[in-house]
């Protein structure tokens, strides 16, 4: 019994059930949905991007014990101006990025009370004390998206990635981070010397590329075509949020990035995890 909803997507009715008032599943249902397809210069349409499903029925408790995922949408390919071999665009007119080190980062933690509940505590209402999130388990899921681990009992965890440095032909390394967890996170990026180090250049949030309309009767274009790119060390991100940054290193070397979750009433830093990134 179970309905599912896309963060950032417009489903129909049908499809963002809400269980008891839209509908339930018991045995099986096929999901039907068909992306946006993106135009030149138009940031209204479009879909390509990163988005977060998640169960729609007693939500909280299911979320966390693991019914949820990442949902990556590439746009459509350009006959007049192909992708390079290894590259892919992140959307319509939107920058290349290097298919290999393309990187998924989801910030995730665990209270194991909750994993104790039966399945339907309080989906009627009834006090099963899921206002209390008391997490022990921290973890930063994720890795290249281009070698995924394949089946249901893997636990895909991260603590170091590759980087590109754009030179000799090479793409910039996409990330595309989910914060999957209820706490929010800040996330800061450091290089060697452990100096802030704002190689984060944001081009999405929330499924939605950035765009600037440098001239009001033209078409928008990406900020960085536009000579204004978003560049960052510092994200701070809340439940379900997401963010697509290229990572753009100077040089070779070892950078950090470190994701702190934090309590969502007292800001209180309950955990760090880092990631390693291998620039090169």
């Amino acid at each position: 019994m179970h309905t599912i909803h896309w963060h950032g997507i417009e489903p129909d009715p049908r499809n963002d059930g809400v269980g008891h008032t839209s509908f339930e599943v018991s045995g099986e249902y096929t999901y039907q949905w068909r992306p946006d397809v993106g135009e030149t210069g138009n940031p209204n349409r479009g879909s390509g991007g990163t988005y977060f499903y998640h169960c729609h029925v007693n939500t909280p408790l299911h979320v966390q014990m693991g019914m949820f995922g990442a949902i990556v949408v590439d746009p459509r390919p350009s006959a007049t101006s192909p992708w390079p071999a290894g590259a892919r665009r992140h959307s319509v007119n939107g920058p290349l990025y290097d298919i290999a080190t393309e990187t998924l980062i989801a910030p995730y933690s665990i209270d194991p009370r909750w994993h104790e509940l039966n399945h339907a505590a309080g989906l009627s209402g009834e006090d099963a004390g899921l206002n209390r999130f008391e997490p022990r388990h921290f973890f930063l899921i994720g890795g290249a998206i281009a070698s995924r681990p394949r089946g249901d009992d893997i636990v895909w965890a991260i603590s170091s990635m590759r980087a590109n440095v754009v030179r000799n032909g090479k793409h910039p390394t996409l990330v595309r981070m989910v914060n999957v967890d209820y706490f929010p996170t800040l996330t800061r990026i450091t290089d060697a010397a452990g100096r802030p180090s704002k190689i984060a250049e944001l081009i999405a949030h929330d499924g939605r590329p950035f765009w600037a309309t440098p001239n009001p009767a033209g078409p928008a274009v990406q900020p960085s075509m536009a000579g204004q790119p978003l560049l960052t060390d510092i994200i701070k991100s809340g439940a379900a949020e997401k963010f697509d940054f290229l990572l753009r290193p100077p040089s070779p070397g070892k950078y950090t990035i470190t994701i702190q979750f934090l309590h969502w009433i007292t800001s209180k830093v309950l955990a760090t995890r880092t990631v390693t990134v291998n620039a090169a």
